[in-house]
């Protein structure tokens, strides 16, 4: 079998209908499985995926997090590549074909993402360089990028000037649309169980270079997402999760030590502050 399309969902049933509706819209050309994991969604995903023919369902009874059920799905794939999609992706036309064709032609890379656009058409920066200790308090959401946004730290660590109608290599892409070679995948351990939520693409992306692969950004397979779908209904839970994920890839990848390792934390503590104190007033505001 050629390839194994993996998708992890969490209550995500508005969506994940969607997406499995434009894969049968647009199939990739070759065999293929649908394997999707339900991670004790509490709407009616579930009873939205049985009643949907070819594909393999694993039912978790609480939510393992994302990490281990892309791992759950490793295990019992058949492909030779893995695809994972989030559950609020929209495939377009020959999106896949095109992926795999230039996977095979390109053995160098490891991961191969693909361009993303808004459901609305508007493009989304899907790269960035790897995150350090000084460009981590720059990032997207970031409060000094909001009270600096054309800040020059910024701009490099997003990759805002990068020509996204380019085939390139980065750093690492996000997670929405990834492919990888099943072999490399089990290889390299998989995604970082230690990640319950976020950066777990980081990390893995991170070992794929390592590893002397490549990671390539394919813009001439694009697909649509709904950037921060999968989260909304837990937006302030989502957010710590991101801050306690950037803590512990910051700790693994630069291995660091006291007393850094606390200003580290406190930094990252003082982020979440911000982000409940923004998400209180959100509230009040009765948006």
């Amino acid at each position: 079998m050629k390839l194994t399309i993996g998708v992890v969902n969490y209550n995500t049933e508005i969506y994940i209908n969607s997406l499995l509706e434009s894969i049968r819209h647009y199939p990739p050309h070759c065999s293929f499985e649908i394997i999707v994991v339900d991670n004790a969604s509490t709407d009616n995903s579930l009873k939205t995926l049985k009643k949907i023919r070819g594909i393999k369902i694993i039912r978790n009874l609480y939510n393992i997090g994302f990490s281990k059920a892309c791992n759950q799905i490793s295990k019992i794939a058949k492909g030779d590549y893995l695809l994972f999609l989030n559950p609020d992706v929209i495939v377009t036309e020959r999106a896949i074909d095109r992926m795999l064709k230039f996977a095979d032609n390109h053995k160098e890379c490891g991961v191969i993402g693909g361009k993303l656009l808004d459901f609305d058409g508007q493009f989304q920066y899907s790269c960035r360089e790897f995150p350090n200790i000084f460009n981590v308090f720059f990032g997207r959401e970031s409060l000094l990028r909001k009270i600096f946004p054309g800040n020059p730290i910024s701009k490099k660590y997003m990759l805002y000037d990068v020509n996204y109608n380019e085939t390139q290599y980065v750093d690492w892409l996000r997670g929405a649309v990834m492919l990888t070679p099943l072999e490399l995948y089990k290889k390299l351990g998989g995604m970082d169980e230690e990640f319950f939520l976020f950066l777990e693409d980081t990390e893995y992306c991170y070992r794929i270079k390592k590893s002397g692969r490549k990671v390539c950004y394919f813009p001439e397979a694009v697909f649509y997402h709904k950037l921060g779908a999968s989260t909304k209904h837990i937006m302030l839970k989502a957010k710590i999760e991101h801050n306690v994920s950037m803590y512990r890839y910051l700790r693994k990848i630069y291995d660091i030590r006291y007393p850094l390792l606390f200003f580290l934390g406190l930094g990252l503590l003082l982020r979440i502050l911000v982000i409940h104190f923004w998400y209180a007033l959100y509230k009040m505001k009765g948006y």
